[in-house]
């Protein structure tokens, strides 16, 4: 249970935050639809060439991506969701039991619901490990694959993730995110848990100024606990996944996103690029997890580029 729970902050690999201002952006789709038997929140907007565009956690929404990411809607269609449990989407059932598999046919699904052939396939962080699940079994689908600021390929690396956090942490916050972690309302209560996170998210950045602008919101009480639910469900599988030994299967273009200073080891993301036949390796200088953020000009050139060759 102890390992449960720490995995289950290790997995806090993404933050929602908001930090650009929205340009006007055209909305083909924005509500639920009823996928794979869930209730599930998408929105699509902009025209072009389709990007499915999956968010990390796990436990969180597309909502972190959704402003910096319109920089695309200009060329292309994106697909946003939210994935089951997270999110405007339906909140698991009780006792019911989510696997991977369960997420990777909930994505399928999505994309035939919006009739999306050849596919570019987006997923930052966690939402990286759901696509490359997805795409071993359903490759035909994806033109090109994008893994942004990827979560490793195996659970390995995760006791070195927990170390890398913890050493970029002050004494002073570890106990406060100690005492916090203990408060009894830590998931229920929106306020309590945005203290949690404003501390246990300043590893995630190189430039310290980007902690002091996030917002956390959008996080009400459902939210929140969504947010704990999805932790402790997926907690096993990312305590005992190796993905390596199947990326030698991935033939589509595929572009991986770094940041130097990401808790995520430049190792880690090195032998994903070793691994896949086709694949582009990005290591941005001085960003930690959030390069979409850190560097956005940068980050989006890269894509459009990507896709352009």
């Amino acid at each position: 249970m102890k390992k449960l729970k720490q995995a289950a902050l290790v997995l806090i690999l993404l933050l929602p935050i908001s930090l650009v201002s929205l340009a006007q952006t055209q909305t083909i789709f924005d509500g639920t639809k009823k996928i794979n038997g869930a209730e599930i929140y998408c929105k699509v907007i902009g025209s072009g060439e389709p990007i499915l565009v999956v968010h990390g956690g796990p436990g969180l929404a597309h909502d972190y991506l959704y402003e910096p990411f319109t920089e695309l809607s200009k060329n292309f269609k994106l697909i946003f969701y939210d994935q089951r449990g997270c999110g405007r989407s339906s909140s698991f059932e009780k006792d019911e039991t989510v696997t991977m598999e369960t997420l990777v046919e909930d994505l399928e699904s999505i994309r035939k619901e919006f009739n999306l052939a050849d596919v570019y396939l987006a997923g930052q962080s966690w939402g990286a490990t759901i696509a490359l699940n997805y795409i071993l079994k359903y490759p035909q689908n994806i033109k090109k694959l994008l893994l942004l600021e990827p979560a490793p390929g195996s659970s390995e690396f995760m006791p070195e993730i927990q170390k890398t956090i913890l050493s970029r942490l002050s004494e002073q916050e570890k106990e406060k995110l100690t005492k916090l972690s203990q408060m009894p309302d830590i998931k229920t209560n929106p306020e309590t848990f945005k203290k949690f996170m404003e501390i246990r998210t300043n590893p995630y950045f190189f430039d310290s100024s980007f902690t002091k602008k996030r917002d956390f919101n959008y996080f009400d009480s459902s939210r929140v606990q969504n947010f704990f639910a999805s932790s402790v469900m997926f907690s096993p599988y990312m305590m005992n996944y190796n993905l390596y030994p199947r990326l030698k299967e991935i033939n589509c273009p595929t572009l991986i996103i770094h940041g130097d200073y990401d808790i995520i080891p430049t190792e880690a993301v090195e032998r994903m690029k070793k691994e896949i036949k086709n694949c582009e390796l990005n290591v941005i200088l001085d960003c930690g997890h959030f390069v979409h953020l850190e560097k956005p000009e940068v980050y989006f050139r890269l894509i459009k580029e990507f896709i352009a060759k």
